[in-house]
């Protein structure tokens, strides 16, 4: 029989066997408890796990009723994603008729109000029929008192699953400006990303009220938001004796739901040019409630339905809101303790961890299309990974997250770095400086247009909390926007006193921002303070400061503009040293390594101080102005040390570690020291020199250490490397000489 009939209208008696059959026969394969593949009748089995209180959720795969009759239910299943309401309907009354009918059989300890309501108000429904039976007839009828009592109860009430419809795989996934009004009642597939979730609040599916002239219960189910209280008593006593019996509502027997209403927007590569982005409102019902937060990007599968305007009383009879009746939430770019690792990938992240270039390899493959910027790629690795936050016991708090600014002449891809790292973190929030202002920052105060109350929406600090908010143009905003963000690089939290509402916002974020100086380009006529042109108070926030110069090179120009032309021409990085990782290895690799929370050995602690003190004393000596060197540098040396144990899977910090956190903070500021070399005339091996002579007049000895001489150099910028040159061609003129091991060096005729 055709589940329609001439008029194209759907045979609901014939829909509701076929569900019927569906539900008790759909058999799938799964493993049992030894890993053996066995048979079990899928559905049929979550009905048992309902009746025993062991699951709250009933969700029916489409994909699983395509399978089931091998396309010859294709009309049913379409019915369903056209009027899916009316089929959550007739698939709850099938659930209900094969639910097993023995309630009284639970556990005591399995009880709980509901069943000692449904039990108490059974006992009462069937005393009052029974009574009113023998007073007509002076008989009962068993059977019709069964069958009067089962009516008597509305089955939302006795309901104690969710049901939902997940989609087919082949749906089609749209974007929010194409949802239409030929949508509506229509199961459909929506992506976007959560702008603003509103707190949870119960929402009332059957109110129940006690009259008090005949102590009848009455039901009033409820399918919307609103709805009018009964007034006064329905029930056949009261109507038969014309008495307005007085009724009062239970809220303790009645039936709420969890429900929580959630905003998306279209995402930005989906807005068309000059258009401005939409939103819609999506319904969420029971345990899907508390499933995302704003920031993450969702698929919502759900019904489009429409809900009478409630914005304004001119308006409301004429318009109409439309929202999703969500049944499935899917978040993409889970959060770093959200990845779930496939066994080939847990083990050649084991493998990628013992290897001695894993630093290099990853980050390599931060934006390969990208020319050069090996050190910046690295800061931009340290910064993804992120360092190890200490809480003491008083409370207070020491951030880990690492904060990094690039600033440099136009074209040197700040922007482009700023948006790969966007969308490589879990959570990457990119936005514009002058299109930002502090409270599109921070937070704002908007009234909730469903209970008036004033409430908070969090701006792009926040919504980038446990992620990395990229600030684009940072020198084009506003001092006074500026200024907003200083609580949240340090404190990380976001202090708000608005309108009544006093409350701390977390925003455990890290700052990538980028901007150029104040002249457009770098001018070396002027000193750094001058180009910057940043508070000081802000620019020690920052643990990494790059300075990215274009210097017109002939060899480097050379290069670049091979490996522009050769993306341009193949569409794909040349050829590179090492292995270049997709996006998702990258995020599962710095999943992995955030579990591990490095510290810093006792023995390290005398090192990590001389090499700040060293680091205090040469910037007040330095002719090259740049950063104020205060305690949040000696800070950042740690992070950044932390963070670069984190990588090798390490929990414990070693002397290389804050080698190369000194070298890069020194590496941010080389192209600065390169050219004030320019302008004086010393090259890198004269300079190391006077660096080593420095050493032996303060000490006033003839003999000195290599292990003392290392940390000096690599807190100016130069390598090992260059040390080791230093050290052979003045040992060559017989100005020192070198011990076979190479751990002293002694001044000649001192």
């Amino acid at each position: 029989m055709s589940s329609t009939d001439n008029k194209g209208k759907a045979d609901y008696v014939s829909d509701r066997k076929k569900i019927s059959e569906f539900l008790s026969n759909y058999t799938s394969t799964e493993k049992d408890s030894q890993g053996r593949n066995v048979s079990v009748k899928k559905y049929q089995k979550q009905i048992e796990e309902i009746h025993e209180r062991r699951s709250k959720i009933i969700s029916i795969h489409l994909d699983d009723l395509v399978k089931y009759k091998g396309g010859m239910w294709n009309e049913l299943i379409r019915n369903v994603e056209k009027n899916s309401m009316r089929y959550v309907d007739l698939f709850s009354r099938c659930i209900d008729e094969l639910m097993p009918n023995n309630e009284g059989e639970n556990d005591e300890n399995q009880s709980d109000i509901l069943d000692v309501l449904w039990s108490h108000r059974k006992e009462r429904q069937q005393e009052f029929l029974l009574n009113r039976a023998q007073e007509e007839s002076g008989q009962s009828n068993p059977k019709s008192i069964e069958a009067e009592l089962a009516q008597s109860f509305p089955e939302e009430l006795r309901r104690r699953y969710e049901f939902r419809f997940i989609p087919r795989k082949i749906s089609e996934e749209m974007i929010v400006r194409n949802v239409k009004a030929e949508h509506i009642g229509r199961l459909v597939k929506v992506k976007g990303i959560v702008t603003r979730v509103v707190e949870v609040k119960p929402l009332i599916k059957v109110a129940t009220y006690l009259c008090e002239e005949c102590g009848q219960e009455l039901y009033q189910e409820v399918n919307g938001r609103a709805f009018m209280p009964l007034s006064r008593c329905l029930s056949q006593v009261c109507t038969t004796n014309r008495t307005a019996g007085k009724i009062s509502m239970q809220t303790r027997g009645s039936k709420f739901v969890k429900f929580q209403e959630i905003k998306i927007q279209e995402l930005a590569e989906h807005v068309p040019i000059g258009h401005i982005p939409r939103q819609m409102t999506i319904h969420v019902y029971g345990e899907l409630t508390r499933t995302c937060s704003a920031g993450e990007i969702v698929s919502v599968s759900g019904v489009f339905l429409t809900t009478p305007y409630v914005g304004s009383r001119f308006r409301g009879g004429l318009l109409a809101d439309t929202y999703i009746h969500a049944m499935e939430l899917v978040k993409f770019k889970k959060s770093y303790s959200n990845i779930v690792l496939t066994n080939e990938m847990a083990s050649r992240i084991s493998e990628l961890s013992h290897e001695d270039n894993v630093y290099n390899q990853l980050s390599e493959s931060i934006a390969p299309e990208i020319f050069g910027h090996k050190d910046v790629k690295k800061a931009l690795l340290l910064l993804m990974v992120g360092g190890t936050i200490r809480h003491l016991t008083d409370g207070m708090k020491i951030r880990g997250d690492i904060n990094v600014c690039l600033m440099g002449d136009p074209g040197v891809a700040k922007s482009q770095l700023l948006k790969h790292i966007s969308t490589i973190a879990p959570r990457g929030i990119y936005t514009s400086g002058k299109g930002s202002s502090g409270v599109g920052l921070t937070a704002a105060v908007l009234r909730d247009p469903i209970t008036g109350d004033l409430v908070l929406e969090g701006g792009s600090l926040v919504l980038a909390d446990k992620g990395i908010c990229c600030i684009d143009e940072f020198d084009k905003m506003d001092e006074s926007d500026r200024t907003a963000i200083h609580e949240v690089m340090e404190q990380q939290t976001i202090s708000i006193a608005k309108a009544g509402i006093t409350t701390t916002l977390n925003a455990r974020a890290s700052i990538l921002a980028a901007a150029n100086p104040a002249f457009g380009r770098y001018n070396m006529r002027r000193s750094p303070t001058e180009n910057i042109n940043l508070p000081a108070a802000l620019l020690s926030r920052f643990d990494l400061m790059f300075v990215l110069l274009d210097k017109a090179n002939m060899e480097s120009d050379m290069a670049l503009a091979e490996h522009v032309s050769y993306v341009h021409r193949n569409g794909k990085h040349p050829q590179i040293e090492y292995e270049v990782f997709p996006p998702e290895f990258l995020r599962a690799y710095i999943s992995q390594a955030r579990r591990y929370n490095p510290h810093v050995p006792k023995e390290l602690s005398e090192y990590i101080v001389s090499a700040y003190t060293n680091m205090r004393r040469e910037g007040s000596e330095s002719a090259v102005e740049f950063t104020y060197t205060t305690a949040r540098t000696l800070l950042g040396i740690l992070r950044l040390s932390t963070a670069l144990a984190r990588i090798r899977f390490d929990e414990e910090v070693k002397q290389s570690d804050v080698d190369e956190a000194m070298r890069l903070m020194h590496s941010s500021k080389a192209s600065l020291i390169e050219e004030k070399s320019k302008t004086t005339g010393m090259d890198p091996i004269s300079d190391i020199f006077s660096v080593i002579r420095q050493i032996a007049d303060q000490t006033g000895q003839s003999s000195i250490n290599y292990d003392v001489i290392l940390p000096r150099v690599l807190a100016k910028g130069y390598t090992k490397n260059q040390l080791d040159s230093c050290l052979d061609e003045y040992e060559s003129l017989a100005v020192w000489e070198i011990s076979s091991n190479r751990t002293q060096i002694r001044f000649v005729g001192l």
